[in-house]
């Protein structure tokens, strides 16, 4: 799996966020009424997200973890719909988004 510095994760976001979008509705529709297409649907959906590295981690939010590397060890940075064009947030692996902490802390000493 890869791993993202957190410009090469904020190059990803316009074209993961049609996708994320397209989940969301979809996921809707699914909750409605669900049927095995859009099943099939939101797992292609996922799966594409997936192939560029990149975790969904809420159908419902749009939140996403890119995985990254902190002074050697593994974290996520972490993103969600409608927080913008940037990544302002990260937290450690077992911690998820309850655990979500300032980027800014990544670059401090």
């Amino acid at each position: 799996m890869p791993r993202f510095a957190q410009d090469e994760a904020e190059a990803l976001l316009p074209k993961i966020v049609p996708y994320l979008e397209d989940i969301q509705r979809r996921k809707q529709a699914f909750d409605r009424r669900p049927t095995e297409p859009l099943a099939a649907e939101l797992r292609a959906l996922i799966r594409w997200v997936a192939e560029m590295g990149v975790e969904v981690k809420s159908l419902d939010d749009g939140l996403i973890d890119f995985p990254a590397e902190r002074r050697g060890r593994e974290i996520y940075l972490c993103w969600k719909l409608g927080e913008g064009e940037r990544i302002s947030w990260w937290h450690e692996l077992d911690t998820g988004f309850a655990g979500r902490r300032p980027i800014t802390e990544l670059y401090d000493n």
